[in-house]
Formats: C-alpha cells, structure tokens, sequence
C-alpha cells in the first residue's frame, strides 16, 4: 500500500515537471521590444471615406527619474472602426503595442457632437485598457492636445492624467469621469453623461468647462460658471472662491467646502412635481477688493446672505436649464426610478414628469469663526 502512493506521487511529480519544461515562452516579450501607450485620440477622419482618426501617444521615456521632461511618438490613422485602426497602427511602429497604461481618452469635438456610444462600449470590452482611464472633450481636437508638452510633463500622458485626478478634490469646475463611470452613465436609464472640456489657449491647456451629453452625443457646454455650480451638485466642491458685490463694495469669499444633496416631491396627491435641493457651504478667507467697508460680524452676516442668495438664483437657473434641454447628469430620473416600482412604465412616467419639474433651492452659508 505504501508502494502505491509512493509511486502514484512520483508520477504525478513526473508530469508535472515535463508540463513545465514543455511550456513555451514565445508570449514574453522584452521590456525594449515594448512600446506604451498613454493616451487614445479620436477625431473626425481626414479622409472622407473613413469615420475616424485614431491618435495614440507612445511614451519614449527610460524610466530614469533623474532625466525631466517626456519624450513621446504621436501614431494616427485614419480608419472605419477603432479596431480597425489600433490593428493597422500596430505596422508603424518595430515594438509591441501595450496599452495597459492608457489613461486618457480624448474625443475631438466634432467626433463627441455626433455617436460616442459604441466607442465607449468598445473601450470597457478591450481587457487590457484600464476601467479608470479618463473621459474628456478636445477643442478643437485631440491630435492638437495630445502633441502639447508640459514642461513639468515626466512621462507622456501623465500631465493629464494627474490633471483629471487632482480635480475630482481640487478643481471647482470638473468633474473627472472615468472609462467605468461613462458607460454607467451611458447605458443607465435617469443618468446622463458629463465630460470635461480640454482646451489648448495662449500656449497652455485649460480645463474649467463640462459637456453635457445624452445617451450617444454632445448637446451642450457650459459656462465656468454654470460648470462650477454642476460640480458643486454633483459631487460637492472644496477651496472654491465667490466674488460678492453688496452695497458696502465687493468682497472676494473662498469656500473651503460646498455639498448638496435633494429629494423629489413626484407623484399624486403632491401637485406639480418638485425637487428640493439642499446646499451647505462653509467659507474661510474674505479679501475687500475695493475701499469696502470693515470686515465685522455685521458685514460678514450680510456676505453671507448675499452668498445665499447668489448661489440660489444661479442654480436655479442652471437645474431649469438643465430641465428645458431634456439633460440629466444629476440623475433625478435615477432617483426617481429607485422609488418607485412600477418599473415597466417608470421611464414613461419621468419623461412626462420631467418637462414639468419645479425646482427648489435652499442654500446656507456660513463663516468658518476665526
């Protein structure tokens, strides 16, 4: 009996060292014969018989952190599908293709204004490009952008990268949306899709503007303005700054921190249906940018209700805006949905509920003591 296990595990030793010696290892490939990718680009194809340029950004660096500044290989195509032109770019260059490092991706606007849903959809089914590469418009295309180099750029792609991700806390304009986010955002019903907006002005880029999309194209740019105070609903803003004009001069306030949350009022026995929205912000630092008078208690109740009501009367006017063109990046349709369960007609119901959406807007404002 011993013999027999003795043996039966000696051959199973056996195989497995043949299966192992036996293994080819033509998949590996150098690290020198690779070439990575860090951003994907589509524009409107230069040829009019194609549907698209695709772009993509090589990396050159050595990894060496002593040397500052990237090196980069700008390869585009003009094709009929992204497929198509990622498997023809691949003959322009002697190294392997990777894009396990791709962070960005930039559609150009005239490409965002017509159908970015399928390539959205083809992006989350590729498995080696990263779920959390960012999502934004190019003005007035991404080849003009992604060929723009930081001086303080250490390896290509990333200055955008760490741009998008610094802004998600940082910046009170955008709202970064990742590759994840965009396609939750494309194929869920009550939810639309936002971007920011990349443009390349007096020799830098700028990033203070958000698209507005429904399901499959771009409808709509905001202002800064109306672009912060989306940020503000849709994710709470921190370090923001609002300039007051009051009776007593104008005041420069910095918000340390902004959030809003609301509830919807929708159904029978409730009237018009309504949204209440609720806005908290706490300030910190007040400049005079004039010969105003004194900062005392006084004048800072008054900045603080002034604030208040600024804020109040510009977001109203920017959720009926919002309603007027049919767009729904807060998702109050996804709100609605939730709860209610009649699931069957709950599309049909928001979208005649929708039109008719009152807004309510309660803002408070409050000075940090110091």
């Amino acid at each position: 009996m011993v013999r027999t296990k003795k043996k039966s595990t000696l051959n199973v030793s056996c195989a497995w060292f043949l299966l192992v010696v036996t293994l080819s290892g033509c998949a590996f490939e150098d690290i020198d014969r690779r070439a990575f990718v860090t951003s994907i680009g589509l524009d409107p194809s230069e040829d009019k018989d194609k549907k698209y340029t695709v772009i993509l950004k090589v990396s050159m660096s050595k990894g060496d952190p002593k040397n500052i500044g990237s090196e980069f290989l700008l390869l585009k195509v003009n094709c009929n599908s992204i497929s198509e032109g990622l498997e023809r770019l691949r003959s322009m260059s002697d190294k392997k293709l990777e894009y396990g490092h791709v962070k960005v991706l930039l559609f150009g606007e005239e490409v965002a204004r017509k159908d970015i849903s399928l390539a959205v959809d083809y992006f989350m089914r590729r498995p080696d490009i990263q779920k959390i590469a960012y999502l934004s418009v190019g003005k007035p295309n991404s080849y003009e952008l992604l060929k723009y180099k930081p001086k303080e750029e250490a390896v290509a792609g990333s200055y955008f990268f760490y741009t998008f991700e610094r802004s998600r806390k940082q910046s009170p304009f955008v709202y970064a949306v990742p590759l994840y986010d965009a396609s939750r955002r494309i194929t869920t019903s009550g939810l639309d899709l936002t971007m920011p907006v990349v443009t390349y002005e007096h020799d830098a880029l700028q990033i203070n503007r958000i698209a507005l999309f429904d399901k499959k194209q771009m409808k709509e740019e905001l202002t800064s303005e109306e672009s912060r105070l989306l940020k503000l609903l849709i994710s709470g803003v921190h370090n923001d700054t609002l300039t007051l004009k009051t009776p007593n001069g104008d005041y420069s306030v910095t918000s340390e921190e902004g959030s809003a949350g609301f509830k919807l009022i929708a159904g029978q026995g409730h009237g018009k249906p309504m949204a209440v929205f609720s806005i908290r912000m706490r300030g910190a630092l007040i400049e005079k940018l004039d010969d105003s008078a004194v900062i005392s208690d006084d004048v800072k109740l008054a900045l603080a209700k002034q604030a208040e009501e600024q804020i109040k009367s510009k977001a109203q006017q920017l959720l009926v805006k919002l309603r007027d063109e049919r767009l729904d990046p807060l998702g109050l349709g996804l709100r609605y949905r939730a709860r209610h369960f009649d699931h069957s007609n709950d599309l049909r119901t928001w979208s005649t509920l929708y039109p008719e959406l009152e807004f309510q807007v309660n803002v408070k404002y409050k000075f940090k003591e110091d």
